[in-house]
């Protein structure tokens, strides 16, 4: 039997910040769809809608089961099956204790704080996902006294994506089961540009777009990520494993704790994604910067299609550089933080957008999150 169409009653509302100092303009709140059956019409929408907004918050999404949610994100990637991180052979090590997976859908992650509801799609009652604490990432935490005050940072700044033998998804999609609560949080910007602050909901998701991070680099800068190609390292999440963040939480510290290639598990030179720093809006060709600050081991550095290229294999050099491209935007004005509610789905233009989540004191509760992203089926343009 066909699916209904949902077109009708189908709202889209782009999201208005009352911060009369926010440059933001992304993002939209989508009512009056239920996920769990999604029509192509309806979808046909919601993909213009995805790639208009870059941010979509549908509401309403409590009874989502994961195997929809999963359906839902195929949707943008036909005949993809695989979680994003599916073939590195380190994720569930790394993640241990950090993140579970609902059984019979494997693409689900559940993420976040705290234990899960009671009979929640097979998993042990007993289960509680442990913490991620920045204090463990950053290099140089915020003091004990600054936390107390409610201040707190990006954890790592990033889009989706193992960077090893796999195209990143089209979407990133996030569903809030159980959501912290309390008073407002600071998040604060340590980087080059200060100490700027952004008040926000404890729990909040910091979304970034890549187009705006492309239109704020200098004429000279826009020159060079337009013919410019960054390698990233194999089992890239591994390899920085025992590294610290900076304090922006775009790079990393270099202090030469990265695993010695030869160390990492197995891998192919055919499998390194060598990939531009810019890419394309399938919808009307928006240029996004799209850099993973933190995994990149190697920049070919080029001013135009026929200017010599510069190879920089220098780490320290590296970072120092794709931190000078990314640093324009990581400021209060143009971030926008989500504030999850119970039943809210976020879904982004992973291609396009960079996100990180943020810190929160436990006595805030729980926060439980079902996670889907799928490896596209090719690169970006």
């Amino acid at each position: 039997m066909p699916v209904a169409s949902q077109i009708d009653s189908l709202k889209v509302t782009p999201i208005i910040n009352d911060d009369p100092k926010s440059k933001v303009d992304f993002g939209a709140i989508v009512e009056g769809v239920d996920l769990n059956e999604v029509d192509e019409v309806t979808f046909a929408a919601l993909k213009d809608a995805v790639l208009t907004h870059r941010l979509l918050i549908f509401k309403g999404q409590s009874g989502l089961h994961p195997s929809n949610q999963l359906k839902f994100v195929q949707m943008f990637s036909p005949g993809s099956v695989n979680f994003s991180h599916a073939l590195d052979p380190d994720y569930v090590k790394r993640r241990m204790g950090k993140s579970a997976t609902i059984p019979g859908v494997p693409q689900c992650q559940v993420l976040g704080y705290g234990q899960v509801p009671p009979n929640h799609y097979g998993l042990p009652d007993d289960l509680v996902i442990k913490r991620q604490d920045h204090t463990t990432v950053h290099k140089t935490p915020l003091s004990a006294e600054e936390l107390a005050q409610g201040y707190t940072r990006l954890m790592q700044l990033h889009f989706d994506g193992a960077l090893y033998n796999a195209p990143p998804p089209f979407v990133g999609s996030l569903l809030a089961v159980r959501t912290p609560k309390g008073p407002d949080l600071t998040l604060r910007f340590d980087n080059v540009h200060g100490r700027g602050e952004k008040k926000m909901g404890p729990g909040s998701t910091a979304y970034f777009s890549a187009a705006q991070a492309y239109r704020l680099l200098t004429t000279e800068q826009q020159a060079i990520a337009n013919h410019s190609t960054i390698t990233y390292a194999p089992h890239a999440f591994s390899w920085i494993a025992g590294c610290k963040a900076t304090n922006d939480a775009s790079s990393i510290v270099s202090e030469g704790l990265e695993i010695p290639l030869d160390d990492l598990p197995p891998w192919e030179e055919s499998k390194l994604k060598t990939m531009s720093w810019v890419w394309h809006n399938p919808k009307n060709g928006e240029k996004s910067l799209m850099v993973h600050g933190q995994c990149a081991m190697r920049l070919d550095l080029k001013t135009s299609p026929d200017s010599e290229v510069k190879v920089v294999t220098d780490l320290a050099e590296v970072r120092s550089i794709l931190q000078e491209f990314m640093t324009p935007v990581l400021r209060p004005e143009y971030v926008y933080c989500h504030n999850h509610l119970e039943g809210d789905l976020a879904v982004w233009y992973n291609q396009g957008m960079w996100h990180s989540i943020t810190e929160f004191p436990t006595s805030c509760g729980p926060r439980i999150m079902h996670q889907v992203n799928i490896a596209h089926v090719v690169d970006p343009q």
